[in-house]
């Protein structure tokens, strides 16, 4: 079977300095990531844009490798999808030229069973002789498209390695059209660093929200950021506010029968 890994399985940020080939991005993908444990760093380019990638070298996919045909990322395969539905559960949407996987809300035109037949393999593919594959469990083999499952936003990095080499290379960013004064540059590095530590609390937001204590058939109905706030629709048969209130201040909230409803902030 080939394999497309969901965006929970790996690591993708878009190579914002001048590239001039495939080969110097693959060069400097490592530098790109500030990240633990063992990965395997490799780039490509889609749509005249290089993204670096960090794949886990131990991936628990629950699959012999011997059954794997070829393992791909959404990312290249579904790069030409602005939404795409993977299921009833989650979709695939692309926000700043990145594939997410979020809860579906029926917001996709497109469905992948309707569209599987129409996508063509890339040419690009993870070597599998580099990756570590747990095989203590053989799923359908029937399968192509797996592991979708994560509505968490993955791949977002962040830019500590940017930030630390600001005033390092103040120099040679003269190539690069940026302003050379310490002023300019503190005020790149303080804006930088808002955006990193908004990202950060998102993520750390996001892990919470997957941890919600649900029942079997208990699922979220809506998940929205908007104006700081999260906007929460559950199906379930439990008044959440005491566990959503450990991490957020509770706006507002609403449980009636099997729908609990929220407003939630950190302000």
């Amino acid at each position: 079977m080939d394999v497309v890994l969901s965006p929970k399985f790996y690591w993708i940020k878009k190579i914002e300095i001048p590239i001039k080939n495939s080969l110097q991005a693959k060069k400097i993908a490592k530098n790109i990531f500030d990240i633990e444990g063992e990965f395997i760093y490799d780039a490509f380019k889609l749509n005249n844009i290089y993204f670096a990638v960090a794949i886990p070298k131990n991936l628990d996919l629950k699959i012999d490798k011997k059954y794997i045909n070829s393992l791909r990322l959404a990312q290249v395969e579904f790069f030409d999808y602005e939404c795409l539905e993977i299921n009833e559960k989650f979709i695939l949407k692309k926000i700043n030229d990145i594939l997410f996987c979020y809860p579906n809300q029926n917001s996709c035109n497109k469905k992948l069973n309707e569209e599987i037949n129409k996508i063509k393999l890339s040419n690009y593919s993870v070597n599998l002789d580099t990756i570590n594959i747990d095989k203590s469990t053989i799923i359908l083999l029937g399968m192509i498209f797996i592991f979708f499952n994560s509505f968490f936003i993955s791949g977002i990095i962040g830019y500590k390695k940017e930030f630390n080499k600001l005033n390092e290379k103040e120099q040679s960013l003269q190539k690069y059209n940026l302003p050379l004064t310490s002023f300019q540059l503190d005020a790149i590095y303080s804006n930088l660093k808002t955006v990193d530590n908004k990202q950060k609390l998102i993520r750390k937001d996001l892990e919470f929200f997957s941890r919600t204590p649900l029942n079997k058939n208990e699922e979220y109905k809506k998940l929205i950021f908007s104006d700081n706030n999260y906007i929460v629709e559950i199906n379930t048969t439990k008044n959440l506010t005491g566990y959503f209130s450990k991490r957020f201040n509770i706006k507002s909230s609403e449980f009636n029968k099997n729908l609990y409803k929220a407003v939630l902030g950190h302000e």
